[in-house]
């Protein structure tokens, strides 16, 4: 009997026609996916951002209203303007010793870390720019977010570092 089930299944085809409907369905899925989530972000600009840290905001940069740094916040927090990029640096600690650096590019309403010493790898600084609303850019080991001030925080994206 064994033998007979094996010469049955040697002259089946390798695909029956409920399954090449299951894998056009996936695929349809797959599709429908990728067009809502690639074409239908929000990708509107940002009206600023803002940091937070320890789930408090301590900065915050409105490309209308500029910059506020948050009461006592103001001895760990530095701005420089050059051109139309502002440069922000972020110190953990009071001693000044870990940092974030982080540029807002005006023209462009953009924000990334070009500078940190968080980690070996400085993930961080690899992240994509914050542009859009649901942008984010988190810093695990020094507990620092980068948000768009008008948006939510999105953990769809972001690679931890």
């Amino acid at each position: 009997m064994a033998f007979r089930q094996l010469e049955q299944v040697k002259k089946r085809k390798p695909f029956a026609l409920w399954d090449l409907l299951v894998y056009a369905v996936l695929a349809l899925f797959i599709v429908v996916l990728f067009v809502v989530f690639v074409f239908a972000a929000d990708k509107s600009p940002i009206d600023g951002i803002e940091l937070v840290y320890d789930e408090k905001t301590i900065y915050t940069y409105s490309f209308t209203d500029g910059a506020e740094i948050a009461k006592g916040w103001e001895s760990r927090i530095e701005e420089q303007t050059d051109g139309d990029i502002l440069t922000v640096t972020f110190y953990e600690d009071e001693a000044r010793t870990e940092y974030n650096v982080i540029s807002i590019d005006l023209a462009a309403r953009t924000a990334k870390v070009t500078d940190t010493n968080c980690s070996r790898h400085k993930d961080c600084m690899y992240m994509k720019p914050v542009a859009t609303p649901d942008g984010v850019i988190v810093c695990v080991p020094h507990g620092l977010k980068i948000l768009a001030l008008n948006g939510e925080e999105n953990w769809d994206d972001p690679v931890l570092g």
